[in-house]
């Protein structure tokens, strides 16, 4: 009865293939690693310069899945992530259903985080994920730097190509106004935007409208009109020939705050993005005695950004001359 699967098998190959993908199975859902439980769903956070390869492929491989059924990538997911840092990811019934991409680095004395793209499924929108991603990711890095004495600030980088985001951003001015952001920018924020803007190789739209980029995200979103959707406060921010769907330009908010005095409006956030269930949590609550070894452990590898550094003038002396100049040129440029 079994001569037929000998001849065409007779080494078993086929069972030690099947035997060898099932030994190569990757966990993503590892009960050992869960960062945080909101409402059914299951949260991870790895660290994506330090993760096993194998590992990380098959994180990103789900990702791009998902990206894929959201919108129109322009550029090799696999290629885009590994140049970032971090990615938590949310799994409901055994599948990645949504993530977020996040990157940093260091200018000066400000710590910047770039929460760089957020993806749901779209059976899984409407239940504040989104929020939820980027408030453990906020969480974690203002974790990790709050005993670095060589940090004071923060800026939080936001880029999208979606109007209706700036309109929301607008809605809410009142609460953000207090605020060093897009909207009541500082010489230092301005400093940073054209950092920002030098480092990513990117361009304006028009050099006297900051914080609209010029095609970032082209090919991307589907044609659609949001502008009678538009406040006239944000329509007289809008540079002439701004383009977010054709050409797929992008807004740019920043934040910048101080990394101490922001703790109360964080708390608030993280009430509203991660529920009651941050308080005690064992990983990121705020009365956990385990928080901050859990977080250490995603950048413990990184000591050309996470090693605690003594003061020192000529600490990037030459990087941030060379920035100030660009600075000062735009700005006599603009003003």
């Amino acid at each position: 009865m079994n001569d037929f699967a000998e001849q065409i098998d007779p080494q078993g190959i086929t069972q030690e293939l099947i035997n060898k993908f099932t030994a190569e199975k990757i966990e993503l859902n590892d009960d050992s690693e869960v960062v945080y439980k909101h409402k059914g769903y299951r949260f991870f956070t790895i660290d994506i310069k330090n993760t096993p390869r194998k590992k990380l492929d098959a994180i990103l491989r789900e990702c791009e899945r998902i990206e894929k059924c959201c919108w129109t990538a322009q550029e090799n997911f696999f290629e885009y992530a590994k140049k970032r840092n971090i990615i938590t990811y949310a799994v409901h019934e055994d599948r990645i259903i949504g993530f977020q991409i996040a990157s940093y680095w260091i200018v000066d004395d400000v710590f910047i985080f770039d929460l760089d793209e957020t993806m749901i499924m779209k059976e899984h929108r409407g239940k504040n994920l989104a929020m939820t991603l980027s408030c453990i990711n906020c969480r974690t890095y203002i974790l990790r730097i709050r005993k670095l004495k060589t940090i004071r600030k923060m800026t939080f980088v936001g880029l999208t190509p979606n109007l209706r985001l700036v309109n929301l951003l607008d809605r809410i001015r009142y609460f953000i106004y207090f605020l060093d952001s897009t909207f009541n920018p500082s010489n230092k924020l301005l400093k940073i935007h054209d950092y920002l803007i030098f480092e990513k190789g990117e361009s304006l739209v028009h050099k006297e409208f900051p914080f609209y980029l010029k095609s970032v995200f082209p090919g991307s979103l589907k044609p659609a009109d949001h502008t009678h959707k538009t406040s006239k406060r944000i329509l007289k921010t809008l540079p002439p020939g701004l383009d977010f769907n054709g050409r797929g330009d992008a807004f740019l908010f920043l934040c910048l705050f101080d990394k101490f005095r922001i703790l109360p409006v964080m708390v608030l956030l993280l009430f509203k993005g991660m529920g009651t269930g941050i308080i005690f949590n064992k990983k990121l609550g705020l009365f956990s005695k385990h928080k901050y070894s859990h977080v250490f452990s995603f950048f413990i590898k990184d000591k050309s950004l996470f090693v605690e550094r003594r003061k020192s003038k000529s600490r990037k002396a030459k990087k941030i001359i060379s920035q100030v100049d660009f600075v000062e040129r735009r700005k006599a440029e603009v003003f």
